[in-house]
Parts: structure tokens; C-alpha cells; sequence
């Protein structure tokens, strides 16, 4: 067992090297990285889902909500299936022209059965977050009458209401006209939230040098205003690396977690322990969205989704075993409950970003390319038509 102090020296240590190796690899910034997408590895993109006159049908919580419901007016009169989930929603990887995700199969699909199937996903989402999404558009939307929700073990790690997704919710004063205790947890979050005046460390991070006046309103004119606009202008003008904070710092955390786990030998393969705490929290968040589901007539689609296990894959065996029964144990007369685990095969699995330093990239249990999408939506469907026929 490491003492306190030898601890504290390793992750020193790992901070100094993290930092001299976003420095060194830092480049010229020709290229610079989404760090939003950092994580899905240079095979793995984004896509997201549009109709045929290019309105989104998948929605991802930073981008507008508002703009998002405007673009579905034309379909207000028809059914309409929800799909919550995270980035497997949202990625393909070694993407090739006319790929589509599993959300686009099946919006152009079912769109001819009179049935508008939506998505929204949120990296690494957890259950706290769907119900927040699933409670804004149960009030957004004018009819909600199914909600397939694939249920990722490892999304049971993560805990509370990200702040970088849900601002805009915040913004708009949207609450979730209920009492319930995550609905509570939820619309104290937003509460925070609401309306917050611009930050001027925040402010001074964007734009420079053109600042607007209305990011600096807090200062109101004052001595400290002047110095910092003056101050960030030199700085801008003569330094790249202030130019180019944003990306050095998302660089830093880069490699401070490479660095982290090529000590530690952590991979895509180390197996990820349950957390009891947030385990139960969002098990009960799950357990509110079916509640109020079924108190609005919407039928529930939960599905134990797509896993990659012809190679060891990051649970405990026992742990998610137990969570695939409890899951399987949710299912009632307005709740079906799917086993989707073994459909995609090993061959359309991706590869993620590297996880170690030195690597090129490692194995990858959330994403596959195109074709797996199209085996998902395949096997999805038929639920689909069968709850709302």
C-alpha cells in the first residue's frame, strides 16, 4: 500500500509529464483536435442524423434545442418514437460516402409508415441526463408515444447534470413540472444555472482580440476592464501559445491521462469496477422516466444494447450480469424490455483513440461502423412497428 506521500509524488510527476508532452506535441495548430470528439479516436466521426430538406432529426444537447423543435413543425401530426442514447447514437467509424447511422436508417424508413423517429445522445450520458431529455421533450414535443432507451452499463459510472451539454436548457428556464427526487436533483441544477451573468475569465478566453463590449458588462468600464482587454491584445498579438490557450489546454489533459495510464497500464480492456453511489442514482432515474412514462401512456423500449465480446471486454462479469437481470426485471405490460448485446459483429467494431502513450490507437466497445448501424436499426424496427401498430 502507497504511502500518502509517494502518492502525491506520483501524480506529480504525472502532472510535469503531462505537461512537457502537450507542450512538445503541441504542433502548429494547423490541424487542431475536437476535443468534444477527442475520445472516438481518428476513425470515429460524428453524424448526425437530417430529413430529406437537411432539418436534424437527431439532436445533441449543446446545439439549439429551439431551432431543433421548429424544424419537426411539419410532422406534429404523425407518431413519434424517441430514441435517447450516447455516442454509439451519434458515431461512425471509417466512415464512407452514403453511410448512415442507425437514427437516419430509421427516420427514412419508418417516416413512410407515418412514424417520426427521433434521436438525441450526449457522450457518456447518464440516466440523470436522459431524464432531463426525456422530460423536455415529453413538453416539447406535441405527440411522444414511444421511448427506446439503450441502457449502457458503463454510463452507470457517470453522475449529475453536465453543465457543457445542459447550459442551453438552463438559459431557458425550462424546469421539469414535477416532484419527484431527480426531478428535484435535476431542477436544482438548472436552478444555478439560470440566467447567469458572463464570466469574465470566460470571457477573455474567446474572440480576442475583437472583444464585445457585452462581454466585459460585469466590469462596467473600470480600471481592471481596460487592463485586461490591453493586456489579452498584447498577448494575442505577440505570443502563439495565448492564441492558442484553448488548445494547449486541451492538449495538457490529453496527455495528462496518457501519461496516467501508461503508468498505471490502464487500457480500453481494464476492467471498470461499478460505483455503488451513482449505480443506484441513476438506477433510480431510470426508474422515474418509466414511471412517468407510463403515467403519460408513452410505451418503453429498453434495450440492453450492442457490445463488443469476442475480446475481453471492461466489467465484471458478475456486476453485469446483474445489471442485464435487473434490467430484464423492469419490464412490465407498458415496458419491453431487448436483448441487443450480440448483434454486431466483431469485424464491424472500430478502434478508439489510443488510451497509452506510444500507442496508435486501442479497441473499441461503443462504436462500429456503418454496417452495424444498419444490423441495429434492422433489429429495432420490427419493435418499433409492432408497439405503435
Amino acid at each position: 500500500m502507497l504511502s500518502k506521500e509517494t502518492k502525491d509524488f506520483v501524480f506529480f510527476i504525472i502532472i510535469i509529464i503531462g505537461f512537457i508532452m502537450s507542450v512538445l506535441f503541441m504542433g502548429r495548430f494547423s490541424n487542431q483536435t475536437d476535443f468534444g470528439d477527442a475520445a472516438l479516436g481518428k476513425g470515429t466521426v460524428s453524424f448526425y442524423a437530417a430529413d430529406f430538406d437537411g432539418n436534424p432529426v437527431h439532436y445533441m444537447p449543446k446545439h439549439d434545442a429551439t431551432n431543433f423543435i421548429e424544424g419537426l413543425r411539419k410532422y406534429a401530426n404523425i407518431e413519434t418514437a424517441l430514441y435517447l442514447g450516447n455516442s454509439q447514437s451519434h458515431s461512425i467509424n471509417q466512415l464512407k460516402e452514403g453511410d448512415n447511422t442507425m437514427s437516419g436508417f430509421l427516420f427514412d424508413e419508418l417516416i413512410s409508415d407515418s412514424i417520426l423517429f427521433l434521436s438525441a445522445s450526449i457522450p457518456n450520458a447518464n440516466l440523470q441526463e436522459h431524464y432531463l431529455l426525456f422530460e423536455y421533450f415529453k413538453q416539447k414535443l406535441k405527440s411522444l408515444d414511444l421511448l427506446i432507451l439503450p441502457v449502457f452499463f458503463d454510463d452507470f459510472r457517470e453522475d449529475g447534470i453536465r453543465e457543457a451539454y445542459f447550459k442551453n436548457f438552463a438559459n431557458g428556464q425550462f424546469v421539469i413540472n414535477h416532484e419527484n427526487e431527480t426531478a428535484k436533483t435535476v431542477n436544482q441544477f438548472l436552478s444555478r444555472n439560470f440566467n447567469n451573468e458572463s464570466d469574465t475569465s470566460k470571457a477573455l478566453e474567446v474572440n480576442i482580440p475583437n472583444v464585445s463590449e457585452s462581454d466585459f458588462k460585469a466590469l462596467n468600464k473600470t480600471t481592471q476592464e481596460v487592463v485586461e482587454k490591453e493586456l489579452n491584445e498584447f498577448l494575442y498579438d505577440r505570443f502563439v501559445f495565448w492564441k492558442n490557450r484553448e488548445q494547449l489546454r486541451g492538449e495538457y489533459f490529453t496527455k495528462l491521462y496518457l501519461t496516467r495510464n501508461t503508468i498505471f497500464n490502464i487500457s480500453a480492456q481494464t476492467t471498470r469496477n461499478m460505483i455503488p453511489a451513482r449505480y443506484e442514482r441513476n438506477f433510480n432515474a431510470l426508474k422515474t422516466i418509466l414511471s412517468r412514462a407510463i403515467e403519460d401512456s408513452i410505451k418503453v423500449l429498453l434495450i440492453i444494447p450492442p457490445l463488443r465480446t469476442d475480446i475481453k471486454y471492461p466489467y465484471k462479469e458478475s456486476e453485469y450480469t446483474v445489471f442485464k437481470q435487473e434490467l430484464k426485471g423492469l419490464a412490465s405490460e407498458n415496458v419491453k424490455c431487448i436483448d441487443l448485446e450480440n448483434i454486431v459483429q466483431a469485424k464491424f467494431w472500430g478502434y478508439s483513440a489510443p488510451t497509452q502513450l506510444f500507442k496508435t490507437k486501442d479497441y473499441d466497445f461503443m462504436h462500429f461502423q456503418t454496417e452495424g448501424h444498419r444490423v441495429l436499426a434492422d433489429s429495432i424496427k420490427p419493435y418499433v412497428l409492432n408497439l405503435l401498430r
